[in-house]
């Protein structure tokens, strides 16, 4: 098991070659970033998925790929999750679930905005049916972890749910200078 408070270079990162990891992103300097914090009262904001070496999938304006030198680089600090227990079979039913969302029309890609104003309110359950949230996404693990029963979350509803499972370690955590 790593040392969940092993602090990442930006040469460890790119040279990962696990793949998925549950990636926990705090942008540094977004005001919607530290309002979404100050909410949920939690250290980070946003939840991705690091797919392949350099390349995550992110739930922005639209579910896409995004190169994760854009976080490496652009004030963000990231905590990375994973299980050691998956299997080949299990990685790869995440990878192409993840895959075969990242190539649905856009409109069925787009951030749900009305999911924010739930979330503002502690209404979890208002949203827009067929879009998501980045924590939504989440929801892939579901597909390997018959635990995962969390409807409409948050990052740190994400993270303590991880934590509470006893079988998913953080990888490192990389704070940026």
């Amino acid at each position: 098991m790593k040392d969940p408070n092993r602090v990442l270079t930006i040469e460890d990162i790119m040279g990962i070659q696990t793949f998925p990891m549950i990636v926990f992103s705090d942008a540094l300097r977004s005001w919607i970033g530290t309002a979404i914090k100050v909410h949920q009262a939690w250290s980070y904001n946003h939840v991705m998925w690091l797919i392949a070496p350099g390349v995550l999938a992110s739930q922005d304006a639209t579910f896409k790929t995004v190169p994760l030198s854009d976080y490496l680089q652009g004030g963000h600090r990231l905590k990375f999750w994973t299980n050691p227990r998956w299997t080949d079979e299990e990685r790869l039913r995440i990878l192409q679930a993840i895959a075969a969302d990242l190539e649905l029309p856009w409109y069925r890609r787009l951030y749900d905005p009305v999911a924010i104003v739930g979330q503002a309110l502690h209404l979890d359950w208002i949203q827009l049916p067929f879009v998501q949230i980045c924590s939504d996404r989440a929801s892939y693990l579901s597909l390997v972890d018959p635990e995962y029963d969390l409807k409409h979350p948050d990052p740190a509803d994400v993270n303590r749910w991880l934590d509470s499972r006893g079988i998913y370690n953080v990888y490192g955590r990389f704070i940026p200078d």
